[in-house]
């Protein structure tokens, strides 16, 4: 049994307005075969060889060998004003040379060494481990002992440790010329408090001591002072002085 289709089918409705054409629609569609039919019979009956050939480069052979003659003696000239340009700077700087193995500096023969006692912040942060606060700190505290006379009294600093005294241990020197030292004769209560080295209660006894005998003639004349031992007196005798 066959299917009528009619106008009012769902096939119709759903595919009629793709598959009717009208009459101008029709020519395109006719004239754009016939083009394509006609591009296809001329690909195969073309040689290709006549659409498309490779380049003889044989009649450039001479032009291009003597532009890469030319080209290699630019990389050459340049290359040579480089080393000459490398070499004037070399002259001045010994040190500097393509023979590594014969001009490496040796870093364990060149060793950073800073003097505390006359040392700015700025020296002082060249040492590993010390930053600015640090180097200020350090500063702070020798200006209040009146210089360092010996490395060790380094761990005196606030936050100084064992671990990174050790590291700097190498790198430190001192220089005990700097050291100011105090006139017991003239210094003040107050004055000698500041130090680090004179607590209260040494320091009051050390000015009722002058008191009693009215001016000291030596630095020795200390050790008669009640609280001040052979330790005490190696610690601050080195920051003391009597002038007449």
């Amino acid at each position: 049994m066959k299917i009528k289709k009619t106008r009012n089918s769902p096939i119709t409705r759903i595919f009629g307005e793709f598959f009717t054409y009208n009459t101008t629609e029709k020519r395109g569609i006719f004239v754009l075969s016939l083009i394509c039919f006609l591009v296809m019979l001329a690909n195969s009956l073309i040689p290709s060889e006549t659409l498309s050939g490779s380049p003889d480069f044989n009649i450039f052979k001479s032009e291009v060998e003597a532009f890469e003659t030319a080209w290699k003696k630019a990389e050459d000239s340049v290359s040579k004003s480089r080393l000459r340009k490398f070499s004037k700077y070399s002259n001045r700087f010994p040190f500097s040379s393509w023979d590594s193995s014969k001009n490496v500096i040796n870093k364990e023969k060149i060793l950073l060494v800073v003097e505390l006692n006359s040392a700015d912040t700025f020296d002082l942060q060249r040492l590993s481990g010390i930053g600015p606060a640090f180097a200020r700190r350090i500063v702070n505290y020798r200006t209040r002992i009146g210089g360092f006379y010996n490395k060790q009294q380094l761990m005196e600093v606030f936050g100084m440790d064992s671990v990174r005294y050790q590291f700097l241990l190498p790198h430190i020197s001192v220089n005990r010329d700097s050291i100011h030292r105090i006139d017991l004769n003239n210094i003040t209560f107050k004055e000698l408090l500041r130090h680090p080295y004179f607590p209260f209660d040494l320091t009051k006894s050390i000015m009722l001591y002058r008191q009693k005998i009215k001016k000291f003639k030596s630095l020795e004349e200390i050790k008669q002072i009640n609280g001040i031992n052979d330790s005490i007196y190696q610690k601050i005798v080195i920051y003391l002085k009597v002038q007449p």
